[in-house]
């Protein structure tokens, strides 16, 4: 089985459109449905501090959000928001960060009609 990785150079140099294309191919090849994992530490230490590896350097807080909605966009069967840590962070921003996540891929699934996943008409 092919791995696909991008690091976070690569999304710098891509930028998030080109990123989410690549990540979508890859994720529907030969699917019919797509699970998310969001690793919370993917996003840069600074703004999630609540994870059990914050990574220095990481997605911005609206960059992450937008890679979510475009993935949302095409339709997914479910969701997990991964790594959340509250007793490493005091102020619960990570936590918040996790929740807004998931609102905001629930708020784009409702908008085009993906509850469930990919329409089966496309």
């Amino acid at each position: 089985m092919r791995s696909t990785v991008l690091t976070i150079d690569d999304v710098e140099t891509l930028g998030i459109d080109k990123t989410l294309e690549i990540a979508l191919e890859v994720a529907w090849k030969g699917a019919s449905a797509v699970y998310l994992s969001f690793d919370i530490d993917s996003v840069d230490a600074g703004f999630v501090p609540g994870t059990g590896w914050p990574e220095p350097g990481g997605y911005l807080p609206r960059e992450a959000l937008s890679l979510l909605r475009g993935i949302a966009k095409e339709g997914i069967a479910a969701m997990e928001v991964v790594e959340v840590a509250p007793p490493y962070d005091i102020s619960d921003i990570t936590a918040l960060l996790g929740v807004r996540a998931m609102m905001d891929t629930l708020a784009t699934l409702v908008k085009y009609d993906r509850i469930g996943g990919k329409l089966e008409s496309e």
